[in-house]
């Protein structure tokens, strides 16, 4: 039975196990932290039910430590394949419940369906049916699995201080044909403190994690008067797929405000409606302070303007990469301080002083203190290497499409390795749901995105050989 067959009669097994897995909310929860959980119950949970899968197949598994864990095949040098179970926050506007796993027109829904559940799942049973068709291996094989990718990496930090770093691999946690650049990633945090309380602003609430365009923005204001209030929001213009409305009024003259938007991932914050930056225009039209206005302005001139930095004078572009991204992923404003974080995405030929000095020269001029949350440096694989090559071999040999290596501003564990590229799983012209409510891989592209990355694991173990 040739490799494609082989994944064939495994169909009901991998859609059930990328169900099971969706099932486990593994979103990070560090209040719930303990020792051999150090992101949370439920990111153990996934963590150990991905590889007690792994050993029932009868492959070699390892937990470290709860930070991470791999399952393993073959003989020789490391290729390396890095997934990861942990997912953002569920967030508004599904139509199922977001941890049902649900199949809608030959579609699993649900959260971490197409990132990084589905796909990881897809890389395990491609290595199962390499071993069922018992084909040698001039390389070990290990799927690594990560837990952290969505916050900080501390899995990854963790992890390769503890085994073995391969020197080659893919991350299957993108997009096809072959990511071969990634941008390098800042999460900026700007945050100030008033010394005297901002007297209509009591609090603003929008986003919950820096590399998601924030859906949803909550307002709480105060000492405005609500008829007037509510006929501004009334007359606010919102685009298409935003708008705002009043949750509640009390007596003391307190008005709770939602400005509901779209999610998308933070790399390409043109594909959402960023709730945050709404909800401030919207406030520009009320008659607040000239100090709670002129913070207003100080966002939407500054991070707020474009998506490509450009209020900040950043919007940098190169070759290699494209433009430079910005999305304003979280703001936090309460009566007496301000905060906001920034995911920015900065082209490969780029150095982070680049973008970090421009930010704080003008944070400074407005009393803004400048903390630097995360870093990854920019990674480049070229195009003629190895690694890409059998990778664009594969991704051509079982589709039929063109292959071709691309950039995108999104990180994946690639950075992680000293030549690593993004490989699948989103096709070309397929929507990415990434991040987003009703998030899905379709159950065609889950067995399509098996049998790739079976001839991919081929052509770099095992030599070319044909399915």
């Amino acid at each position: 039975m040739g490799l494609n067959q082989e994944i064939d009669a495994m169909k009901e097994d991998l859609i059930a196990a990328v169900q099971g897995c969706i099932r486990i909310k593994s979103v990070k929860d560090i209040e719930h932290a303990a020792p051999e959980a150090p992101f949370g119950p439920g990111v153990r949970e996934v963590l150990d039910w991905t590889l007690a899968l792994g050993k029932e197949m009868g492959f070699s598994v390892k937990n470290v430590d709860g930070y991470a864990g791999h399952i393993e095949m073959g003989e020789g040098d490391l290729l390396g394949i890095l997934g990861h179970l942990d997912v953002v926050p569920e967030g508004d506007g599904w139509s199922v419940p977001p941890y049902d796993a649900a199949i809608v027109d030959g579609k699993i829904l649900g959260r971490g369906a197409l990132d990084d559940k589905g796909p990881t799942l897809a890389a395990l049973f491609a290595m199962k049916a390499i071993k069922d068709a018992g084909i040698p291996l001039n390389m070990r094989v290990r799927l690594i699995l990560g837990t952290d990718e969505e916050s900080g990496w501390e899995d990854m930090n963790y992890y390769f201080k503890k085994e073995e770093v391969p020197q080659i691999g893919f991350a299957p946690d993108a997009e096809f044909p072959v990511i071969h650049a990634e941008k390098g990633i800042l999460h900026l945090e700007l945050s100030k403190d008033n010394p005297i309380s901002f007297p209509h602003i009591d609090r603003i609430q929008g986003g919950e994690r820096a590399n998601v365009v924030p859906d949803r923005c909550d307002i709480v204001l105060k000492g405005l008067s609500y008829p007037d209030t509510l006929q501004a929001l009334k007359g606010f213009s919102f685009p298409e797929g935003v708008s705002g409305t009043i949750e509640s009024y009390e007596a003391d003259q307190i008005i709770k405000i939602l400005i509901q938007g779209s999610g998308a991932h933070g790399s390409l914050p043109q594909n959402g409606k960023n709730a945050v930056l709404f909800a401030l225009q919207f406030l520009q039209t009320l008659p607040l302070s000239p100090e709670e206005q002129k913070q207003i302005a100080f966002i939407l001139k500054y991070p707020g303007t474009g998506f490509y930095g450009e209020g900040f004078g950043i919007n940098f572009e190169d070759e290699p990469s494209g433009k430079l991204s910005l999305n304003v992923g979280i703001l936090e404003w309460t009566s007496q301080s301000i905060r906001f974080v920034l995911d920015i995405r900065y082209p490969v030929t780029f150095q982070s002083s680049d973008v970090l000095d421009p930010i704080a020269s003008i944070a400074q001029n407005e009393q803004y203190k400048v903390k630097i949350l995360a870093h990854q440096e920019a990674h480049h694989v070229p195009k003629e290497s190895i690694l890409v090559q059998s990778l664009l071999k594969a991704y051509s040999e079982v589709t039929g499409y063109e292959p071709f290596a691309f950039a995108i501003g999104g990180g994946t564990y690639a950075k992680a390795l000293p030549q690593g590229v993004a490989f699948g799983p989103v096709f070309p012209g397929e929507p990415d749901a990434v991040h987003c409510p009703d998030e899905f891989i379709s159950v065609d592209n889950l067995l399509l995105t098996a049998k790739v990355y079976a001839q991919a694991i081929l052509n770099l173990a095992a030599g070319s050989k044909s399915l």
